[in-house]
């Protein structure tokens, strides 16, 4: 894990936090580890491809508004 903490961090990112850490030693060197679920952490990778449709579908939706709205004040001028 002190390795994993002090490894620098490519330009852009985010350094990782602790929990983030702890969770993939945890992947790597326990196979069915029930510390992460314990302690109420979920898996990213779980979770990535369900928030990001989330995301696409809120962005479209905001976009679809805003599309709208701008009908609405060239109709009204």
């Amino acid at each position: 894990m002190e390795k994993m903490k002090d490894t620098p961090v490519p330009e852009g990112e985010e350094p990782k936090s602790d929990a983030e850490i702890v969770e993939e030693v945890l992947k790597t060197e326990v196979k069915q580890s029930t510390f992460i679920r314990n302690v109420g952490l979920k898996s990213s990778s779980n979770n990535f491809g369900k928030g990001t449709a989330a995301v696409a579908d809120h962005v479209r939706d905001l976009e679809q508004k805003l599309e709208r709205s701008e009908l609405q004040a060239e109709v009204m001028q």
